[in-house]
């Protein structure tokens, strides 16, 4: 085990207690000593002297006690006195600067982790703080409060001559599923309900990678999407984005508003963009438009089931005994009746489209295609469904 110098407080209290103990253990010594027979000692002259040996009483004579002694008691108690009176104010003298103690507490503040420090970061320092770390500690914040950091807040979009976000990164060239960043009347209605928001930042002096966190929220007010949530992770480069077919899909009809800043959720620094709109359309070309939870039954020919099941492969059987959501298709599949009806949930139709959309478009099939879209179309949904997968 590696053996390290004590410091100079510690050294100290080593000295002091040391110096304490040695005194208190002189006056217990002193203490207990036997005192000496004095010179003086009264002697027996009773007729029975002379039949027994003459015995030096062991008590002083009267009035006999050793003042020294005494003086000695006043002089340890005194330094015993002065000694706890240095180690209570080494105790409670601050740690030095220059010290360890002191050292720990500048690279606390420095880091922005939570202890005292004498305030926040600039914007600019904080983005250089984040960018120099491979793995972003949680206690990072950059001295700025945490309390209510990962919910959703109204302050304005930064100003770049505000001196606060001066040498920072700002947000700049918003785009909402590859439209531009445009609010009320003009926000564009996207054919998707899983749009990708993106943006790039200024640059900012050695500035090689950006952390981000993106606001999602309703136009008209709260919705069930509501978030504040950091971007995918951008291991390089000044830019971040937010895909959500990595959150989940959006709501029909539904308009949102989104904004971005670069920092992530942890940090309470602002340095936010403006609000950019956009409203999903009443039905995509990515989604059936189907209730998750409803049943729907379709009737198709049987050798199109055949087909749909030669694309999604197999029926499987898991571990706790459920199977492939495609195992009806598989029955119907295998029906000597020409015609077969399957039924699955919304949730379930949606999977399976998307399965074959996906292989569709993987393998530049066109047949492929044909039977997602006459599953679609059975389900009154999309004539030509994309499922978010190019179709070429």
């Amino acid at each position: 085990m590696k053996w390290s110098r004590p410091s100079s407080r510690q050294s100290g209290w080593m000295i002091l207690f040391g110096t304490a103990g040695a005194l208190l253990a002189w006056a217990f010594a002193v203490r207990r000593r036997p005192a000496a027979a004095p010179a003086s000692a009264v002697t027996d002259i009773s007729p029975r002297a002379s039949s027994s040996p003459s015995v030096s009483s062991p008590l002083p004579a009267a009035g006999g006690s050793d003042p020294s002694r005494g003086l000695m008691r006043m002089a340890v108690g005194g330094a015993v006195a002065v000694v706890l009176a240095v180690a209570i104010v080494i105790a409670t003298r601050p740690s030095s600067p220059g010290g360890p103690a002191g050292a720990s507490a500048g690279a606390s503040a420095g880091a922005g982790a939570a202890g005292s420090s004498p305030g926040p970061m600039s914007l600019a320092d904080c983005q250089a703080a984040i960018a120099a770390q491979l793995n972003l500690p949680d206690r990072l914040t950059c001295g700025y409060e945490t309390t209510g950091a990962w919910l959703p807040d109204n302050d304005p979009a930064a100003d770049p001559s505000d001196p606060r976000y001066a040498g920072a990164a700002l947000p700049t060239n918003l785009s909402t599923g590859g439209r531009a960043c445009l609010t009320g009347s003009k926000r564009p209605v996207l054919d998707t309900i899983r749009p990708a928001l993106s943006a790039s930042f200024t640059a900012g002096p050695g500035l090689q990678r950006i952390e981000s966190t993106f606001q999602v929220t309703g136009v008209d007010g709260p919705t069930g999407h509501d978030i504040l949530i950091g971007g995918d992770n951008m291991p390089q480069g000044l830019t971040a984005t937010l895909d959500f077919k990595m959150q989940g899909p959006l709501t029909h009809g539904e308009s949102y508003r989104w904004r971005v800043r670069g920092t992530p959720p942890s940090v309470g620094a602002k340095g936010w963009s403006s609000w950019c709109e956009f409203t999903i359309g009443e039905t995509t070309l990515d989604d059936l438009g189907l209730n998750p939870t409803r049943k729907y039954a379709i009737t198709l020919p049987t050798a199109k089931w055949r087909e749909a099941l030669a694309i999604l492969g197999p029926v499987e059987t898991y571990t706790d005994g459920a199977k492939s959501k495609h195992a009806p298709i598989e029955v119907a599949a295998t029906s000597s009746a020409t015609t077969a009806p399957v039924t699955l949930s919304g949730y379930d139709w949606n999977s399976i489209v998307e399965s074959l959309a996906y292989w569709a478009s993987t393998e530049h099939k066109a047949a492929y295609w044909a039977v997602a879209d006459l599953i679609s179309a059975a389900l009154d949904g999309p004539e030509h469904p994309t499922m978010g997968f190019p179709r070429a």
